[in-house]
């Protein structure tokens, strides 16, 4: 069961999702975020780079299908897949998209392979994303814990974590996609 919290960030990160903001994510949404994104990395059409982003987002909209109807799916819908994904008996599941998850973030945005992203590469997904750029320092900054000026990827796994499974309203994670307390549910 989502805690109210939980519910008002999932709804959030479906928002940030629903990317021609039509009320339902569909394969539509996460084709326009793949070629958002190959943008901001300034990936060509018709290379083996562009296709393996695209097969990112399209991957993402895979593992949704089993849980919407008629190729849309609701914020319900959505709450729904979270709801099962978070629930403790799926925890071997939830580990694997964890990490899937923060892997796909660090092959998109790792520009310089270095391991870590840097704070104009997390601009760069809030960009990608179409999130107002205007919280990404600030997320930034609470994602980034040790204060080194870049996110490991063991930093971005606790914020990810947090992010979906914390009910507490001033974990840092909370801040992966920007101002979800001004989000309406």
């Amino acid at each position: 069961m989502l805690t109210p919290l939980q519910i008002k960030k999932l709804s959030h990160f479906f928002n940030i999702l629903d990317f021609d903001k039509n009320g339902s994510i569909e394969a539509d949404d996460f084709e326009a975020i793949g070629e958002n994104l190959a943008i901001i990395r300034d990936i060509d059409l018709d290379t083996p780079e562009y296709e393996v982003v695209m097969a990112m987002t399209n991957g993402i909209w895979d593992k949704l299908v089993p849980y919407v109807e008629n190729g849309q799916g609701t914020e319900q819908q959505w709450l729904k897949f979270m709801t099962v994904l978070l629930d403790p008996k799926n925890l071997e599941t939830y580990k694997q998209y964890l990490n899937n998850f923060v892997t796909t973030i660090f092959k998109m945005f790792d520009i310089n392979d270095d391991g870590y992203i840097s704070q104009t590469e997390y601009i760069d997904l809030f960009i990608g994303m179409r999130i107002e750029v205007r919280f990404a320092p600030k997320a930034f900054r609470n994602l980034d814990t040790n204060q080194d000026g870049r996110l490991s990827k063991e930093e971005m796994i606790r914020s990810v974590d947090q992010f979906m499974r914390s009910d507490n309203p001033n974990a840092a994670g909370n801040w992966l996609f920007g101002g979800w307390e001004e989000s309406k549910i």
